[in-house]
């Protein structure tokens, strides 16, 4: 008796058609993976915290120590300077939520649980995306208010949220700061390494800021304003703080669009062609 309801349910099971998880599903256990580790609340609690009290220092130095700033500042660029913070910080978010799975192996459980592997990847993308811009526009508000406040109390001018270059900058600083970390997130697919992943994020990052000023103005007009980094900063500030290296807006929106298209579609390829 015993071996024939064995062999009863195993004939069962082996002839029930398998349930494939919904992508709501497959979301939900991205985000448990990432709500559950410490890591996660610290370094994003860090991103905000940071790039806010340095908004804050900056102001309050400036504040404390020249009168005549009123002429040779700009109030909207000084309350945004802290945002270097959450780009770093959030970038590196972005590059640890993949590749520390391929270190720890928890990779290769996800895709035998979830087959799909073009889901699993969509829904990392989809939940890196949505926290990044959710705190991302939260940090830039935060730092705009609190130095405001400041600059406004030491008597210096001020700029209102309802001026159409502090709602570009403020909330399109904002809005963009998930381009990194998801380009992060893509090189940690493509590179499967952690320092690689980071390193590479960071340099598409910083290594035009840093290298502009020593090139000849052609190189800056008609390569560095090809990086991505170059083409965010056209978006948000290039209305602000003129370059060489920042194209018109319409352009600018192409060149961010054509380097997500390009890495994250190399990371789809890759995921779905590579072993685990």
């Amino acid at each position: 008796m015993t071996t024939a309801t064995a062999s009863s349910i195993t004939a069962h099971d082996l002839g029930a058609p398998r349930r494939t998880a919904s992508f709501w599903n497959i979301l939900a256990s991205e985000w448990s993976k990432l709500a559950t580790l410490r890591s996660t609340r610290i370094s994003l609690g860090l991103g905000v915290v940071l790039s806010v009290a340095t908004t804050a220092l900056v102001a309050t130095a400036i504040g404390s120590t020249q009168s005549g700033w009123s002429a040779d500042f700009n109030p909207i660029t000084v309350s945004m300077v802290g945002n270097i913070f959450a780009l770093i910080i959030f970038s590196v978010f972005g590059v640890l939520a993949m590749s520390r799975e391929y270190s720890s192996g928890m990779v290769r459980l996800t895709l035998i649980a979830t087959p799909s592997r073009s889901r699993v990847l969509l829904a990392k993308f989809a939940l890196v995306g949505t926290i990044i811009l959710v705190l991302g526009v939260i940090t830039t508000l935060s730092m705009f208010f609190v130095g405001q406040a400041i600059l406004g109390a030491y008597g210096l001018p001020v700029a209102s949220i309802s001026d159409p270059d502090a709602q570009r900058m403020v909330l399109g600083l904002g809005a963009v700061m998930p381009f990194f970390p998801i380009m992060g997130l893509a090189l940690a697919v493509l590179l499967r390494s952690t320092a690689g992943g980071i390193t590479t994020v960071l340099g598409l990052l910083w290594l035009p800021q840093i290298f502009g000023a020593f090139v000849p103005l052609w190189f800056r007009a008609h390569v560095l304003s090809l990086l991505p980094s170059n083409g965010v900063d056209s978006i948000t500030i290039g209305h602000i703080e003129p370059s060489p290296a920042f194209s018109a807006p319409p352009l600018a929106i192409a060149i961010v669009c054509g380097w997500l298209l390009i890495v994250i579609g190399s990371a789809f390829v890759l995921f779905a062609r590579r072993d685990a």
